[in-house]
């Protein structure tokens, strides 16, 4: 069987324009109202071919293909509508988009009856990206049950509203229909996962792949620093007198830097991607100080260990500088090993298909872990990021390796479900 590659393009292109940033790459955070057009349009598609969607609590879609019988194992396949501000046009899109196209082209060709052991169903999931609630996964972390009722009241946006609140406001029952799934969703009979996604780094371009396999996705550890000194005027107050929130911030950013650079594997990684400063005002000394860091590793005793390694020097940083330092912990992820057999039929039909791949580790960190964490056989495909650019608006795929993937895709989910395909 084989995809439609001119609707998969089509698909890709008509969601990139579903932006807030038009122009300066793709901004449509979870829960707004262009991830809400966006899911439209994919609803749209999948009901026209005649699938069923069910909504759970949080925002999480499943869509089921037609023909799929009450009580059996699922594959199911999919990723995130949702990105980071002025992101790219494929990170987690591509792989709903891929999941939808197997979906239509199996809705066209549709097997049923007792040869077919397994059902087939695509997934998106809400807020991946943490973009509006600081934490990544979230919806796939209610969806395998990491995240409970209370972390609605615990998980909140800028303007200080609780996930509960906005899923209230944005999710009222009479506009998305009562909710058919609940969190955490019943695993049991799903068989396997699948994820297809864009690598988001250099390594694929680099080697000449046009297919990433992975086995191992990182784990990662986020934190929120807050350093609270004392503000004052710019030109009056002399340096030494000085408890500059901002400047111990700086301090602690390029320490936490010089500490991961140390690795002698150089493979864990940390990055502070978000600061806000108080009061922000040129002519003020900045009173506080309030910044994101992560740590990532495929190995937990790493994360961790460079965790608090920076901690120590953070804190030591503060005191040194008069400085008040709090520390909240936002979320962790331990590291995953993807399933093996799965990993095998990938890479039997990467090689049937003739296409070179590689075996690799994602540092980037995907739904597909938290599945996988809760027992559920996994997997995930790669394409090349062109110059390993993602999460910003230059982010891009070859369409020759977005359509080899996405037939891929649909070449493994065929395997698993018992049809050799066509």
């Amino acid at each position: 069987m084989k995809i439609n590659s001119d609707r998969l393009l089509e698909n890709l292109r008509a969601l990139r324009k579903f932006t807030d940033t038009p122009g300066e790459g793709v901004t449509r955070f979870s829960y707004g109202v262009q991830d809400a057009n966006a899911k439209a349009f994919i609803l749209e598609r999948a009901k026209a071919a005649g699938c069923t969607v069910r909504l759970d609590d949080v925002g999480n879609i499943r869509i089921g293909l037609p023909g799929n019988e009450p009580g059996r194992p699922v594959v199911l396949c999919g990723s995130h509508v949702d990105t980071v501000r002025n992101g790219g046009w494929l990170d987690g899109i591509y792989g709903v988009c891929g999941a939808l196209e197997v979906l239509e082209c199996l809705a066209e060709g549709v097997k049923t009856g007792p040869d077919q052991p397994l059902n087939y169903e695509m997934v998106i999931f809400a807020e991946e990206e943490g973009s509006n609630f600081g934490s990544t996964m979230t919806g796939s972390k209610f969806a395998a049950g990491k995240y409970a009722d209370a972390d609605l009241d615990k998980l909140t946006d800028d303007q200080g509203r609780t996930l509960r609140e906005v899923l209230a406001e944005q999710m009222p029952p009479e506009a998305a229909g009562k909710p058919v799934l609940t969190v955490p969703w019943d695993l049991t009979n799903i068989a396997a996962m699948l994820e297809l996604h864009i690598e988001q780094g250099p390594v694929l371009e680099r080697a000449g792949r046009s297919i990433g396999i992975v086995d191992t996705i990182f784990g990662m550890r986020v934190i929120e620093v807050t350093l609270t000194g004392a503000g004052n005027h710019a030109g009056a107050t002399p340096m030494k007198e000085r408890r500059d929130a901002l400047c111990a911030a700086a301090e602690c950013i390029l320490t936490a830097e010089e500490i991961v650079s140390a690795d002698p594997e150089e493979r864990t990684v940390v990055t502070v991607g978000k600061i806000d400063v108080q009061p922000n005002c040129s002519n003020v000394i900045p009173e506080a100080a309030r910044f994101s860091l992560e740590v990532r590793d495929s190995d937990a005793d790493e994360i961790n260990g460079n965790m608090e390694r920076i901690l120590h020097a953070v804190r030591q940083i503060a005191m040194d500088r008069g400085i008040y330092c709090g520390v909240r912990e936002v979320s962790q992820s331990d590291p995953i090993r993807l399933d093996e057999e799965i990993i095998r039929q990938i890479h039997i039909a990467a090689e049937e298909a003739g296409i070179p791949y590689l075996l690799m580790d994602s540092g980037a960190v995907h739904d597909a872990c938290m599945i996988a964490e809760a027992g559920i056989p996994t997997g995930m495909i790669f394409v090349p990021s062109i110059d390993g650019r993602s999460h910003v608006p230059e982010e891009d795929t070859k369409a020759t390796d977005l359509i080899a993937g996405a037939q891929l895709l649909l070449d493994v989910i065929e395997k698993l479900r018992g049809n050799k395909g066509e």
